[in-house]
């Protein structure tokens, strides 16, 4: 565009915010939650009738929640324990090996 070229792997970073397309890898920072953020959420404490849970995997991820308010984990998926790249060649090869392959017709 306009005599710009980018490439398969180029980085680029899209501003969700103003739809602003910057090339390269822009530094990512934490949102911060204002007062009026913080208003809002004090209004539907007062009107909710149940409790906010979040999913969670990881005690980050547990952490980032409890900041906006979660007051529980709701879901842990253990699958997820297993899905780094260090771990899930052990998990195909225990599926894998666990398999009876007595039956089956290679033809």
């Amino acid at each position: 565009m306009n005599g710009t070229r980018v490439s398969r792997g180029d980085w680029i970073t899209v501003d969700g915010t103003s739809g602003q397309v910057i090339l390269g890898q822009a530094p990512l920072i934490d949102p911060e939650l204002g007062a009026d953020f913080h208003q809002l959420m004090e209004w539907a404490d007062k009107a909710r009738k149940m409790k906010v849970r979040t999913n969670a995997d990881t005690p980050a991820d547990a952490a980032i929640a409890r900041t906006f308010g979660a007051e529980g984990i709701g879901l842990c998926r253990t699958e997820h324990m297993f899905f780094a790249g260090d771990r899930i060649d052990y998990v195909r090869q225990m599926i894998l090996g666990s398999l009876d392959y007595s039956g089956w017709n290679a033809n």
